[in-house]
């Protein structure tokens, strides 16, 4: 088959989780599959991909592959797989701007998902919101669950404290990380022997709100945000972290909370979710709405070197069970399947 492969936003200069995603799930798809001829396509201009239409996009293709769950208008393609990732902007509007945002990309997804001849969603939770949100038959998701990224083996040293716990990600209001600094602050009460490390993009409102936020609560001293940190920087956090606190409001998979099991590291995580979904039973399980259930899993780490020990070696099993190579093979399943039944017209 001939597979054109929509990468937005792949080529970002710094990619988060999703342009890092759709990297990893391209090159394992290409390798696995050498029989298939795929064909990438970026964005390109500050057109929308919804607006590219067929401008340079080969309309004689067997199928394409959207990476978002987006189609562009104009564009027809005799089949079609759609991936699925969250809709936490549809969960999480808190301004007039906001709204129209939601309300506009809630309108492309429904419009891509229902074209779709597949819809791939990354997670049980996730084929779930899409059935709820966007009224799509359950006969026509299929769950393939995602990997993570290998960081390599270099290692890049930062000034860290003896004792910390870490949080990477993206700064926004939905990974809750005002919810683990105050959770920390409750924690800091009982122990004076360890900080919090904050790495990831410093910039925006929300982040502006978190450094006021460590002031408010009096643990200025203690809190260090550490702003984009490389991979080799990153692989040295985790080498050097007593724990990796990640209690998101809202994941489509989760691909950090493996990471940081993959790398050796005790994993504090929602116990709803997605993440709960893809951390199982090698991590410790919080609700994330409640800083004090945080605060006291951060408390058995801190007192119970056997606890670590227990959710390290739970957590290197659970990340072995997941692979690009195992991702791409399910995704190639699918596109054997839809060679074989009549597109959606």
């Amino acid at each position: 088959m001939r597979i054109g492969m929509l990468l937005n936003p792949y080529g970002e200069k710094s990619p988060g989780g999703l342009g890092r995603y759709i990297f990893e799930i391209t090159h394992a798809l290409e390798a696995a599959a050498p029989n298939h001829s795929f064909i990438r396509y970026y964005k390109k201009g500050k057109l929308p991909v919804w607006l590219m239409g067929a401008r340079g996009m080969d309309q004689t293709l067997d199928a394409y592959i959207f990476f978002t769950p987006i189609i562009p208008f104009f564009l027809r393609s005799k089949r079609s797989i759609v991936f699925a990732l969250d809709f936490a902007y549809w969960s999480m509007r808190s301004s007039w701007r906001e709204e129209l945002s939601a309300r506009l990309l809630f309108f492309l997804h429904k419009c891509a998902l229902r074209k779709a001849d597949v819809v791939v969603a990354i997670s049980e939770e996730t084929k779930q919101s899409v059935i709820r949100l966007f009224g799509i038959s359950a006969e026509r998701i299929k769950v393939v669950p995602l990997s993570y990224v290998p960081l390599g083996e270099k290692k890049d040293a930062l000034p860290v404290p003896d004792y910390f716990f870490l949080f990477a990600g993206v700064l926004k209001e939905r990974k809750n990380v005002a919810g683990v600094i105050r959770a920390f602050s409750l924690f800091a009460q009982s122990d004076n022997s360890y900080e919090l490390l904050i790495a990831g993009k410093q910039e925006g409102v929300y982040a502006e709100s978190l450094l006021r936020l460590v002031c408010e609560l009096g643990v200025e001293k203690r809190v260090r945000f550490l702003g984009y940190v490389t991979d080799a920087q990153l692989a040295y956090l985790y080498s050097k972290a007593q724990a990796f606190v990640f209690p998101s409001f809202i994941e489509g998979f989760g691909m950090p909370v493996l990471e940081a099991m993959n790398a050796g590291l005790t994993v504090i995580t929602s116990s709803r979710g997605a993440l709960a979904e893809v951390a199982g039973d090698a991590a410790l399980l919080v609700d994330p709405a409640c800083p004090e259930d945080i605060a006291t899993a951060m408390g058995q780490i801190a007192d119970d070197a056997g606890i670590r020990k227990e959710f390290i070696e739970k957590g290197l099993v659970r990340a072995a069970q997941f692979s690009w190579q195992k991702t791409a093979g399910e995704i190639l399943e699918i596109i054997t399947d839809v060679e074989h039944t009549e597109p959606i017209v």
